[in-house]
């Protein structure tokens, strides 16, 4: 059972991999919601009480726990006590370096007009630390780790096949992150376990930890759940609880009462299941506490954990009479024998650890065992040693928890338990599908696929159609490329970066627009073009949706995506959404569009085929953040700068002209410019990327990740003709037969 938790969690936290959540996860995941023992009830004062209910748990779990850490343990007491600290913060570690990450995939390009989204992107904009590099909830928690000297700073394999922290601690983050990646099938589950989880606010095992420790510098508000972050007025707990009233009205307008009612039940049921998970696991994690506090628990977690590998080099020395090795390979048989062995063993000197051969000699410099141990570990067994009565039994005697015994820390061995290569091979299971083979890519293809493509969720098959479709135009891109005009460098700058040739490139749209080169439309021609670009613009920062994932939303690159994603949905406010302001032009001009997301948008009789082979490229290129992101990136600067100082200008005039509505272009063309907004931002990202390369791929990579920028910016406009189509079906062939698909190191 420990290990399914850790794999679940490996797998849910890959950004690209969510087809590795088979089946099985997704019926376990279910069985999990299902087993709610509380009243499924769906009477308005539920959510109140239910919400009180949490908030007093939350004050009376951070009491016990703080009973806990008040009781004296034997030995040194600053040693003891920090060893302790450093157990509940390894615990808390899964779900917090995670905080807020089960909303990540709610938005979605199908669904960014809409007020429930919003309030929920606005609640996940303040978790990631919007506009801020490594400002998210996570990386707060981080720097808390580091200050105590905890290597498992990062989710990932070091942090999933950790020894130090418990199988049950990864259930809830596990079972969080899988929802996040089927937000359809858990929308309400998930904002109900959202609103449980602010509510709790500081889960009480860290806010014990918090008050009991020395923790300068630290604000314990920043990990509060429930709190307010920096910029944002609202607390968390006040968003949480907008997005679900936004969505449970939103459920009743769209569905009637029957609708609503079911909607609150099921949100009703995440909030219960939350807390009813979190309760768990906290009574768990004070049980280990106790544990911990028994001197043999330490090295006895030591001995289980270095078994495996003890076990084939110690077969010639005896203990008690057995090979060592006989000891190593059976410690499933429990503590007591082993530790009284070990106690009387030449090995040790009871009660004087530095005259002990185990922490002399045999670890030192020139020892057979030398760094076998770390620094934390050869504290462990310096305890242990200097507490064991000389002579007598091994099982300390501890104050205050006379029922602790070798038993319990014999049941205790399952949680710990994990193969670290079974966790990398977990791993290994999110990479991205191979490429499909090369096809022709019509456009009639990309209309059918853009409904499917707008939602979170995939297929394989549609994965499959995604990758194919960006690898093809991608390397539609790159034909004649030196060739064509306005396109970024040959070379990039180390030493000036992207702002010169930014302001450049916006010098030549500002004088384009000044020597009048834009034809007046017609009325016809002006309103037939807003509606063709429609299925582009309906989807505005469609590019960037990979970046909502909470692992690239504040990295130092990923930042300013993220930003400029918030940005073009409205930053939360459904007046700016750019979506929105958009459709209010169409009806301005006498078009009322479907939803989005419906069947009736996408077959739409207005629109061309040709319309959304863009927009196919835009959600196609997107769903591969890992793979494309030096793509991205150049794709994101193009579609930035595209239209400042010049296009957007003439698109005024022509609006005006005509008596239309000018909001998009005027908010487009301030909020996008090359000094403080989204183009800027566009070519900060490539310089926070580039810059950061060498350390992350070595020397001499820089130019090779600059020449797929340079595609991607051209992306944007790619060549059309039977010349580029061929060079594009070449290509994609030769790479079909060379590689799987790459992913770029997240920086």
């Amino acid at each position: 059972m420990s290990s399914r938790y850790r794999g679940l969690y490996l797998r849910a936290l890959a950004p690209e991999g969510p087809l590795s959540l088979g089946a099985d996860d997704l019926r376990h995941v279910r069985t999990a919601l299902a087993a709610d023992d509380g009243d499924t009830g769906d009477d308005g004062p539920e959510l109140p009480s239910l919400i009180e209910e949490a908030g007093r748990w939350s004050a009376q779990e951070n009491a016990r726990f703080r009973t806990v850490l008040a009781t004296p343990a034997p030995g040194p007491a600053e040693p003891e006590q920090q060893e302790i600290l450093r157990r509940i913060l390894r615990n808390c570690a899964p779900l917090a370096l995670s905080a807020g990450a089960w909303l990540q995939w709610i938005p979605a390009p199908g669904n960014s007009e809409t007020e429930p989204v919003l309030t929920v992107l606005s609640l996940y904009a303040s978790d990631v630390g919007a506009g801020r590099p490594l400002a998210d909830r996570g990386s707060e928690y981080r720097a808390l780790l580091r200050g105590h000297g905890i290597v498992e700073e990062t989710p990932g394999v070091r942090l999933a096949s950790s020894e130090y922290v418990e199988g049950f601690s990864f259930r809830l983050p596990a079972l969080l992150l899988a929802m996040s990646r089927r937000p359809v099938a858990f929308l309400p589950e998930i904002l109900g376990a959202d609103l449980c989880l602010r509510t709790v606010g500081l889960i009480p095992p860290l806010a014990a930890a918090l008050g009991a420790g020395d923790y300068e510098g630290v604000d314990p508000a920043a990990l509060d759940l429930g709190g307010a972050r920096p910029g944002t007025a609202a607390s968390g707990r006040e968003l949480s609880l907008a997005a679900t009233r936004a969505y449970l009205e939103d459920r009743h307008a769209l569905e009637g009462p029957a609708g609503g009612e079911a909607a609150t039940r099921r949100l009703l049921g995440g909030f219960r299941w939350a807390q009813r998970e979190i309760r768990v696991w906290s009574e768990r994690l004070r049980h280990e506490v106790v544990l911990s506090q028994h001197p043999d628990y330490g090295v006895w977690r030591l001995i289980h954990a270095r078994a495996r590998q003890a076990a084939v080099y110690h077969s010639r020395f005896k203990l008690a009479g057995r090979p060592l090795s006989e000891w190593f390979a059976d410690v499933d048989a429990g503590p007591r024998p082993f530790l009284r062995a070990l106690a009387k063993s030449p090995l040790v000197r009871p009660g004087k650890p530095d005259a002990s051969p185990l922490l002399g000699r045999l670890i030192g410099p020139k020892g057979p065992m030398f760094r076998i141990f770390t620094e934390e570990e050869i504290a462990t067994l310096h305890r242990w040693i200097a507490l064991l009565p000389e002579p007598g039994s091994v099982l300390h005697p501890l104050p205050g928890t006379d029922s602790v015994t070798h038993q319990d820390l014999h049941g205790a061995q399952e949680s710990w338990h994990t193969q670290g290569s079974d966790l990398a091979a977990e791993s290994a299971r999110a990479a991205p599908l191979p490429p499909a083979p090369p096809r022709l890519l019509t456009t009639a293809a990309a209309r059918t696929a853009y409904r499917a493509l707008l939602g979170r969720e995939d297929s394989a098959e549609l994965r499959a159609f995604a990758h194919a479709y960006a690898t093809r135009w991608l390397a539609r891109s790159r034909y004649a490329m030196d060739r064509a005009p306005e396109q970024l460098p040959a070379r990039w700058d180390p030493e000036n970066g992207l702002r010169e040739w930014l302001a450049r490139a916006h010098d030549r749209h500002a004088e384009s627009f000044q020597r009048g080169e834009a034809a007046l439309p017609t009325r016809a021609e002006l309103i037939d073009s807003t509606l063709q670009l429609a299925p582009l613009i309906m989807i505005d920062g469609g590019w960037l949706q990979g970046f909502t994932d909470y692992q690239h939303a504040s990295s130092r690159s990923g930042h300013f995506l993220f930003r400029t994603y918030w940005d073009e949905l409205g930053n939360g406010e459904p007046e700016l959404n750019h979506p929105r302001i958009y459709r209010a032009l169409l009806r301005d001009m006498g078009i009322d569009l479907p939803p989005t997301a419906s069947r009736e948008f996408s077959a739409w009789t207005g629109f061309r085929d040709e319309s959304f082979a863009m927009p196919a490229f835009w959600l196609s290129v997107s769903r591969f953040p890992e793979t494309f992101m030096p793509e991205i990136l150049g794709l994101n600067l193009a579609m930035e700068l595209s239209g400042v100082g010049g296009s957007y200008r003439d698109a005024r005039v022509a609006l005006r002209h005509h008596g239309f509505s000018t909001q998009f272009v005027d908010l487009h063309n301030t909020i996008d410019n090359v000094a403080t907004g989204h183009s800027a931002w566009a070519a900060d990202a490539i310089d926070a990327y580039l810059a950061d390369l060498p350390a992350v791929l070595g020397p001499g990579q820089q130019d090779a990740v600059w020449d797929r920028i340079r595609v991607g910016h051209r992306s944007l406009n790619p060549p059309g003709g039977t010349a580029a189509e061929l060079y594009a079906t070449l290509r994609g062939r030769r790479a079909h037969r060379t590689r799987r698909p790459t992913r770029t190191s997240r920086i």
